[in-house]
């Protein structure tokens, strides 16, 4: 498991999957820890550096989404965990369809899985508006509702260190994945516009990809997936061609999987925006 950044507050973990990351902030009196994931010796060795930290420190559990990637390793770390997640997330409809894909990840590579199979179903501090302010362990965090990704999102800010965890939004590796909803994930990246202009954020760390503290790099993502949208809004609401060269030369990266992504958007475009 990589460590792709580190200070004495804040430690950030980098899958070998798909560039998926897992925060941990590092208070006072508590530790928050967010999204672990994807293979079992990865989980183990984020569960050992908390175990280290921890001492008499409460730990937190804090999901962003409820991609089965993000809510993996639930069953490692529920029992001695406070956790936080989204009103949406507990009542997501489809929720057994997150489980099913945990299952087939761990069939695909012969993988026995580590401990039980199962979805967030209670949480110890439920994220019901469309922001809230919350002290733990001493410290500010804000939570943000962040629909539009898929229809359960949170994005959270924590004051000490202005971290902003943006979930899997902004990822510079990869261009919005949408499965949820066009519009609301223009309100969303509206949301993060502002947040990146108002808040004092010196980190920002998305669900996939690199870590960064650049002003101009968190500016210049935003500016990248606003360009998404609007070439996918005027794809299903005009019928515009997609300038598919320019998105490549934007996002060079891991197109053999990526346009099977992109392929999904402009499907959901055509539904959502009205084009048959």
């Amino acid at each position: 498991m990589k460590v792709s950044f580190e200070h004495e507050k804040l430690v950030v973990f980098e899958s070998e999957l798909m560039q998926t990351t897992c925060t941990l902030i590092i208070g006072e009196r508590h530790l928050l820890l967010v999204d672990p994931n994807w293979l079992p010796s990865e989980v183990e060795k984020i569960a050992q550096r908390v175990s280290a930290l921890q001492g008499d420190r409460s730990l937190y559990l804090y999901f962003t989404h409820s991609d089965y990637d993000h809510i993996i390793a639930y069953e490692r770390f529920c029992d001695q965990a406070q956790v936080i997640v989204s009103q949406a997330l507990l009542s997501n409809p489809e929720w057994h369809q997150q489980l099913e894909e945990i299952r087939q990840f761990y069939d695909q590579y012969y993988l026995a899985p580590p401990w039980p199979v199962s979805y967030p179903q209670r949480a110890d501090l439920i994220i019901a508006q469309p922001a809230e302010r919350h002290e733990i362990g001493g410290e500010v965090y804000h939570f943000y509702q962040a629909l539009g990704h898929n229809r359960d999102g949170l994005i959270a800010f924590h004051e000490t260190t202005g971290t902003l965890i943006t979930g899997d939004y902004l990822c510079g590796v990869e261009f919005p994945f949408i499965y949820y909803s066009v519009l609301a994930y223009q309100k969303t990246l509206d949301l993060l516009g502002r947040l990146l202009n108002d808040l004092p954020v010196k980190t920002l760390v998305a669900g996939h990809g690199a870590v960064t503290q650049d002003k101009q790099e968190m500016q210049a993502r935003w500016q990248a997936s606003q360009w998404y949208l609007d070439a996918l809004v005027a794809y299903g609401r005009d019928g515009r061609g997609f300038p598919e060269t320019e998105l490549w030369r934007k996002y060079p990266y891991f197109q053999h999987i990526q346009k099977k992504y992109h392929q999904a958007n402009l499907a959901l475009a055509k539904r959502e925006l009205g084009r048959i």
